[in-house]
Protein backbone atom coordinates (compact mmCIF):
# COMPACT_ATOMS: atom_id res chain seq x y z
CA UNK A 1 0.00 0.00 0.00
CA UNK A 2 1.31 2.97 -1.01
CA UNK A 3 2.24 5.76 1.90
CA UNK A 4 0.08 8.66 -0.47
CA UNK A 5 -2.13 8.53 -2.64
CA UNK A 6 -1.52 9.81 -5.76
CA UNK A 7 -5.22 11.61 -6.23
CA UNK A 8 -4.56 13.16 -2.88
CA UNK A 9 -1.26 14.22 -4.11
CA UNK A 10 -2.60 16.07 -7.59
CA UNK A 11 -5.23 17.41 -5.32
CA UNK A 12 -2.94 19.55 -2.72
CA UNK A 13 -0.95 20.31 -5.99
CA UNK A 14 -4.39 21.95 -7.62
CA UNK A 15 -5.36 23.93 -4.11
CA UNK A 16 -1.70 25.04 -3.74
CA UNK A 17 -1.36 25.93 -7.33
CA UNK A 18 1.75 23.77 -7.31
CA UNK A 19 2.75 22.53 -10.58
CA UNK A 20 3.82 19.24 -10.49
CA UNK A 21 4.42 18.63 -13.99
CA UNK A 22 6.98 21.70 -14.00
CA UNK A 23 6.03 23.64 -16.85
CA UNK A 24 4.10 26.62 -15.07
CA UNK A 25 5.29 29.84 -14.27
CA UNK A 26 4.15 30.06 -10.42
CA UNK A 27 7.56 30.12 -9.04
CA UNK A 28 9.37 29.69 -12.18
CA UNK A 29 12.19 32.55 -11.51
CA UNK A 30 13.08 30.78 -8.34
CA UNK A 31 13.35 27.20 -10.55
CA UNK A 32 15.59 29.81 -13.00
CA UNK A 33 17.96 30.72 -10.56
CA UNK A 34 18.06 27.58 -8.53
CA UNK A 35 19.47 26.13 -12.06
CA UNK A 36 21.64 29.08 -12.85
CA UNK A 37 23.17 29.28 -9.01
CA UNK A 38 24.45 25.55 -9.64
CA UNK A 39 26.01 26.58 -12.91
CA UNK A 40 27.80 29.05 -10.53
CA UNK A 41 25.69 32.22 -11.69
CA UNK A 42 24.45 34.28 -8.37
CA UNK A 43 20.83 34.69 -8.67
CA UNK A 44 19.41 34.01 -5.06
CA UNK A 45 19.56 34.72 -1.72
CA UNK A 46 18.85 31.83 1.07
CA UNK A 47 17.67 32.62 4.97
CA UNK A 48 17.23 30.11 7.97
CA UNK A 49 15.05 30.85 10.70
CA UNK A 50 17.61 28.68 12.73
CA UNK A 51 20.78 26.79 12.75
CA UNK A 52 19.05 23.32 12.43
CA UNK A 53 17.37 21.15 9.98
CA UNK A 54 13.93 21.60 10.79
CA UNK A 55 14.57 25.27 10.56
CA UNK A 56 11.82 27.49 7.70
CA UNK A 57 13.69 28.11 4.86
CA UNK A 58 13.10 31.43 2.66
CA UNK A 59 14.64 32.25 -0.95
CA UNK A 60 14.51 35.31 -2.80
CA UNK A 61 15.78 36.47 -6.02
CA UNK A 62 18.95 38.72 -5.51
CA UNK A 63 17.02 41.61 -7.45
CA UNK A 64 14.14 41.98 -4.25
CA UNK A 65 17.79 41.63 -1.78
CA UNK A 66 16.96 44.90 -0.08
CA UNK A 67 13.27 44.12 0.59
CA UNK A 68 14.41 40.37 1.44
CA UNK A 69 17.23 41.41 3.70
CA UNK A 70 14.73 43.93 5.74
CA UNK A 71 11.86 41.34 6.37
CA UNK A 72 14.38 38.38 6.92
CA UNK A 73 15.97 41.06 9.74
CA UNK A 74 12.78 41.48 10.80
CA UNK A 75 11.68 37.86 11.70
CA UNK A 76 15.10 37.48 13.04
CA UNK A 77 15.87 35.08 10.37
CA UNK A 78 19.45 34.74 9.24
CA UNK A 79 21.19 34.79 5.52
CA UNK A 80 23.26 32.05 4.34
CA UNK A 81 26.63 32.62 1.25
CA UNK A 82 26.80 29.96 -1.61
CA UNK A 83 29.97 29.42 -1.90
CA UNK A 84 30.11 27.83 -5.32
CA UNK A 85 29.80 24.16 -4.08
CA UNK A 86 26.78 24.85 -0.24
CA UNK A 87 25.44 27.64 1.52
CA UNK A 88 27.65 28.77 4.48
CA UNK A 89 25.74 30.05 7.49
CA UNK A 90 26.36 34.03 7.89
CA UNK A 91 26.83 35.10 11.65
CA UNK A 92 24.25 38.09 12.71
CA UNK A 93 25.62 40.96 13.00
CA UNK A 94 25.52 42.17 16.74
CA UNK A 95 22.05 42.68 17.94
CA UNK A 96 20.89 46.63 17.50
CA UNK A 97 19.57 48.60 20.30
CA UNK A 98 15.41 46.98 21.06
CA UNK A 99 13.23 48.45 18.10
CA UNK A 100 9.56 48.88 18.49
CA UNK A 101 7.76 45.57 17.94
CA UNK A 102 6.24 45.46 14.12
CA UNK A 103 3.11 43.37 13.26
CA UNK A 104 3.38 40.64 10.57
CA UNK A 105 2.61 41.44 7.35
CA UNK A 106 2.40 39.48 3.96
CA UNK A 107 5.79 40.61 2.15
CA UNK A 108 5.58 39.33 -2.28
CA UNK A 109 9.76 39.42 -2.01
CA UNK A 110 10.16 36.90 0.54
CA UNK A 111 9.28 33.30 -0.41
CA UNK A 112 8.80 30.71 2.47
CA UNK A 113 9.42 27.17 1.90
CA UNK A 114 9.27 23.87 5.13
CA UNK A 115 11.48 21.54 5.26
Amino acid sequence: MPLVRARDVFGWCDRNLVDYQGEGVLHQALWDADLEEARGEHRLLKFKSGECKQSRVGWALLKNGTKARDEAARKGWHELRWNGEQWDWLRPPAAPSAAPAVPEAPVEHFAVASR
